[in-house]
């Protein structure tokens, strides 16, 4: 059985293509969940300050099935900036500040 920590925290829900900061502050990811119904959401992630695609990746581009829950644990020090790409999009990511809560 596994032993969960503490995987409570902020829901951010973006329901738009593009390029935006989620946090320019350090941030622990947690994880994203695809609530769409119509296509596949294509997503990047980088940390960084800056609404770019030049900041380092954290994941290159996952192709997200529709209705699932993918746990990406990660600490981000410089931040999260998020790259969606396709036409559909509801996704909504969890995340906390490097702080706690």
């Amino acid at each position: 059985m596994p032993n969960y920590v503490h995987e409570v925290g902020r829901a951010t829900r973006v329901t738009a293509t593009g390029v935006a900061v989620l946090t320019s502050g350090p941030v622990n990811l947690i994880g994203i969940m695809v609530a769409s119904v119509i296509t596949a959401n294509f997503v990047q992630i980088f940390t960084q300050t800056a609404a770019s695609i030049t900041g380092a990746p954290v994941v290159g581009t996952m192709s997200m099935a529709t209705n699932t829950f993918y746990a990406l644990p990660a600490a981000l020090p410089l931040g999260l900036t998020y790259a969606v790409t396709n036409d559909d999009v509801d996704l909504t990511i969890f995340w906390n500040p490097a702080g706690g809560v």
